[in-house]
């Protein structure tokens, strides 16, 4: 959902672009006429221009300050992990499992996808579903594209975002979003929900807003298409040997070549075999030696200081692609491990 960024602090930030919009940008209302121009010169009827710009204020700062201030960048793993990985969401996604088990293990069986992750998802980004959604897309999109930091990106979503209001589906009342734009049940930006949505269900519609067979063959759509292999999990926790921060961190450049998928994230450092993170002296939690497979593996080191980090495989980057933070990428594979899955 977009490039974090590390900062001093919200209150710096929020002052800084603030001021960028004011300095660069011209005013909103002139800088909204000219969005509204360029909606109509591709081609947008009028009719649907004027519902999405009629709920549009002028830029919301509380959004500008929910994106400068987000939990993935400003707690600490610990805390992280320990507010999404919950006994409520351990609790409900196995109770999710249990009622839509058959469905499951269809869309599982298409898109070679473990159910357990799909349901990790579902819980991670819209409680199963059940987490009010009530922000205007239109008005949230027109906020972060008006303000600088990546007002570019958000443009281009608010273009797609208005394109599928003039598609007929879904309807303006389905037309709400994060702080960030994501949407429905598996919180697709607009640009996700044109290329990975999925009408699993047959009846015309791709419904990741109200059809649970639609929302699960999503996710595992969105998952295949950036490479999930069913034969692996995601990564598992392990114990560093002494000094293992310092010494096992290595750019990518001294390991194996990633997956085509992985390249990109720099910052997982170097790729080796299982085994040779074993001949380093790294350990699964308990102490036992790793699995004696040959899995490519990079190491992800959580807070400093506490000797612990993970082992994460491909399956990880792909799950990235879902919302480039490592920390979130973590949180669905420890919350799918709580679903009873061999490992």
């Amino acid at each position: 959902m977009g490039k974090l960024i590390n900062f001093l602090s919200a209150g710096l930030l929020l002052i800084s672009g603030s001021l960028a919009c004011a300095q660069d940008q011209p005013p909103f209302e002139e800088w909204l006429q000219s969005l509204r121009e360029e909606v109509l010169a591709q081609g947008i009827s009028e009719e649907t221009v004027a519902l999405a710009f009629s709920g549009i204020t002028p830029p919301l700062q509380r959004i500008i300050e929910t994106d400068r201030s987000q939990p993935e960048v400003v707690q600490s793993y610990e805390d992280y992990l320990k507010a999404r990985v919950s006994e409520w969401k351990i609790t409900n996604g196995l109770t999710r499992i249990g009622d839509h088990g058959d469905l499951l293990a269809e869309v599982e069986q298409a898109y070679g996808v473990q159910a357990r992750f799909i349901v990790a998802i579902w819980g991670m980004e819209s409680n199963f579903g059940t987490y009010p959604i009530t922000e205007s897309i239109f008005n949230v999109l027109a906020t972060l594209a008006y303000d600088n930091r990546r007002g570019a990106m958000f443009r281009a979503q608010f273009l797609e975002a208005i394109k599928l209001l003039d598609s007929g589906f879904p309807g303006y009342e389905n037309m709400k979003s994060s702080w960030a734009g994501a949407m429905g049940q598996v919180q697709f930006m607009p640009d996700n929900y044109r290329r990975y949505a999925v009408d699993h269900d047959g009846d015309g519609n791709a419904d990741i807003w109200n059809s649970e067979a639609d929302v699960f063959a999503s996710i595992a759509n969105y998952l295949k298409s950036f490479g999930w292999d069913k034969s692996q999990t995601w990564g598992r926790r392990v114990k560093l040997p002494p000094g293992g921060e310092t010494v096992l961190a290595a750019s990518q450049g001294d390991g194996l070549t990633p997956d085509r998928y992985c390249r990109s994230y720099n910052s997982l450092g170097a790729w080796r075999d299982l085994q040779a993170w074993q001949a380093l002296g790294v350990r699964q939690l308990d102490g036992a030696d790793l699995p004696a497979r040959s899995i490519a593996a990079a190491l992800v080191m959580a807070d400093k200081g506490d000797d612990e980090a993970y082992l994460v495989y491909r399956n990880f980057c792909s799950i990235m692609r879902y919302n480039p933070a490592f920390k979130y990428a973590l949180s669905i594979g420890l919350l799918s491990d709580q679903f009873n899955v061999e490992q």
